[in-house]
């Protein structure tokens, strides 16, 4: 298992008087005495956002509402100081709970911020926080890139204090890309800083990053040697983190040989977490306390500890800690027995093993390593890269709405290229099918199963076009709210769904994992406008093994109907489960929803010039299929009630020809 590092985190709120190693409660006295003799809201923000940060670790929803509280009043004033504060401390926030998408957005928003304030240290600490989320998405090169532009902020305002967290941050990245000599010299550099800056829990996360390099050098003796100084440091300054990472280290170290001597280090680094209220520490102990029981031979708690720190390990938001909990809960299932469990962590493993280590990502690794060490001789330009970085984000900022329009202008012209091909393939096969009946009269029955062949097709060709013009009032109705990065999310959605209903739509029919991969892609789309949808589609994994096959595109009518007419009057608790089953040698299909039934949601009234053809287009074509393949399929719908009598949702179940699917 591999050793872990202490996070050194440069925050806002602070006046860049220094960075922190973690947050500390025992400094919330003095900062609310602060705030309660504060003369104006400026000063009051940034107490409210010191007194955020500082609650993080222990109290995440009591942090999230002082800093919601700094946030208000920053914005009242108009501080862009206080306004970065609030947004940093709120970023650093999401990011130690998972929400890494939001985290970014408010790290950039109090970088922009602070770089209008125009003093760089404050610029460094948000660059260096964007830096460690990086980190925590498994995206060296980001890491690499934002700590470097971070170092060359605090430098140029002689900020020691930050430096030399930066230096550390470096190092440890460096460690993550496996330079272990370049890592150990930055290192060295940041060790040698904080002890000359008298701050012995930081010496203590240094101490613990040397050790952590020599352990992968192989060097087991220096790496415990310290370790040791760092545990009883880490202690006096009731950090309770550190101490625990310090613990968690060296239990590693006796993972392979020594077990239940690892099992006690890692007890008590469990102890200290708790303690502290740090989910995101316990998901890494976890893993290892899992791997130590599994060589006990205690199987049964190893798997308890894996699945519960595979959980916490999501809500992190780390994807290389996910990656180590696949390949270990895949390692545990071959050992238990359990083949199919094994190959499903291993290739979810292996996913997200090549998004990490992908051939591109190590080149850029590569090319910043030599860039940066050649920047660092460079420093008369700096100011000039800076400014030239900068006015690209501005220009970046800019184009987002002017690449939305052309996505949008893109997408609508291929719908009238669609339209303008099917109904030129509609003109084509009816002059088909009257030639055919005109020449060929003596062959009724050959005559009869071309005429169902082509019709079949007519309908879905019709079905097309009716789907497509769904989906695009969907990204009109959001470009419309304004709401453009989600629209340009949607319609790189749709591109996709469009490439798969473009697939389908040349076979008759489908495998049933194709259908229910098309299923679910349409109704991630349909749950961007409709909230508090909940949605599952499921099949029995027997028909899954034997590659059975059902009428392609089929399905998706009566999907879209349970969720305009059962779900969409309803407001909210919204569910909708698609199943495949086998049934008397066929498939049969249900789609269940628990909206307002077919009373109360038959009366929606239709959107102008809108004609809903889809459930009419799907039943024909449904007994077109169904005459050809010599099945019984039909329709049936049951209105669901509740205890009281009451409806409470609806039932339709497919009976579907069995095919077999096209050659992949």
């Amino acid at each position: 298992m591999k050793p872990r590092l202490a996070f050194l985190v440069v925050i806002g709120g602070l006046a860049a008087t220094g960075p922190l190693l973690a947050q500390d409660t025992t400094l919330l006295p003095e900062i609310r005495r602060e705030l309660a003799i504060a003369t104006d809201d400026t000063a009051r923000a940034e107490a409210l956002a010191r007194i955020c940060f500082n609650l993080i670790q222990s109290d995440p929803d009591s942090a999230r509402w002082y800093g919601d509280m700094a946030l208000a009043l920053a914005q009242r004033t108009g501080n862009p100081k206080a306004l970065g504060d609030a947004w940093n401390n709120l970023g650093w926030l999401d990011a130690q709970y998972g929400r890494l998408d939001s985290a970014q957005a408010r790290l950039e928003r109090a970088l922009v911020l602070f770089k209008r304030v125009g003093n760089p240290a404050y610029a460094s600490v948000s660059l260096s926080n964007m830096g460690w989320l990086a980190n925590k998405r498994g995206d060296r090169v980001g890491a690499l890139r934002h700590f470097q532009a971070a170092l060359k902020q605090s430098e140029s305002v002689q900020d020691s204090a930050s430096t030399s967290i930066l230096l550390y941050s470096i190092g440890t990245t460096y460690r993550q890309m496996g330079d272990f000599k370049v890592a150990m010299a930055y290192m060295g550099k940041a060790l040698a800083m904080e002890r000359a800056l008298g701050r012995p829990s930081k010496v203590a996360a240094c101490l613990m990053g040397i050790a952590n390099i020599a352990l992968e050098q192989g060097d087991t003796a220096k790496a415990l040697a310290h370790y040791e100084q760092a545990y009883p440091l880490s202690v006096a300054q009731g950090d309770l983190l550190g101490a625990g990472l310090a613990q968690e280290n060296m239990g590693n170290l006796y993972l392979g040989n020594r077990p239940t001597l690892a099992l006690d280090h890692y007890t008590k680094a469990l102890k200290f977490y708790r303690e502290a209220g740090s989910d995101a520490d316990m998901a890494y102990l976890l893993l290892g306390m899992a791997q130590a029981k599994q060589g006990q031979g205690r199987l049964a708690e190893a798997r308890s500890d894996l699945v519960q720190g595979r959980t916490l390990a999501i809500a992190t938001g780390s994807t290389a800690l996910v990656m180590d909990y696949e390949k270990a809960m895949g390692e545990l299932a071959g050992q238990l027995g359990d083949g199919p469990g094994a190959v499903a962590h291993f290739q979810r493993y292996v996913h997200l093993k090549d998004s990490l280590q992908g051939a591109d990502t190590q080149r850029e690794l590569a090319r910043l390593r030599t860039a940066f060490e050649t920047e660092r001789k460079e420093k008369d330009n700096q100011l000039l890269r800076a400014e030239n970085r900068a006015q690209q984000e501005r220009i970046r900022q800019r184009n987002i709405q002017l690449y939305g329009l052309v996505a949008l202008a893109v997408l609508a012209l291929l719908a009238a290229l669609l339209f303008r091909r099917n109904y030129r393939q509609k003109r084509r096969h009816a002059e088909v099918l009257e030639g055919l009946n005109r020449r060929l009269e003596a062959s009724n029955a050959e005559i009869s199963e071309i005429n169902a062949l082509l019709e079949s097709r007519l309908l879905r060709s019709q079905m097309n076009p009716h789907f497509i013009y769904n989906a695009l009032g969907s990204a009109v109705d959001l470009t419309d709210a304004g709401r453009t990065a989600e629209a340009a999310d949607y319609l790189r959605g749709f591109a996709r769904l469009l490439r798969m209903v473009l697939d389908h739509s040349v076979d008759d029919t489908v495998g049933v994992e194709d259908e229910m991969e098309f299923l679910r892609q349409y109704l991630r789309l349909e749950a961007v406008r409709m909230p508090g949808l909940a949605w599952s589609v499921e099949a029995e994994q027997a028909l899954l093994e034997e590659d059975a096959a059902v009428p392609a595109l089929i399905v998706q009518p009566f999907v879209e109907n349970a969720l305009l007419h059962g779900l969409a009057p309803k407001g909210n608790d919204r569910k909708l489960e698609v199943h495949f089953a086998q049934a008397d040698g066929q498939v049969a299909c249900t789609i269940t929803d628990n909206g307002v039934g077919r009373r109360a949601g038959n009366p929606v009234p239709a959107k102008a010039g809108h004609r809903s053809l889809g459930m009419q287009l799907t039943q024909e074509r449904l007994r077109l299929l169904a005459r050809r393949m010599g099945g019984p399929g039909h329709i049936r719908v049951e209105d669901l009630t509740g205890p009281d009598g009451a409806p409470a949702g609806t039932r339709v179940v497919l009976q579907l020809t069995q095919g077999t699917p096209r050659a992949s």
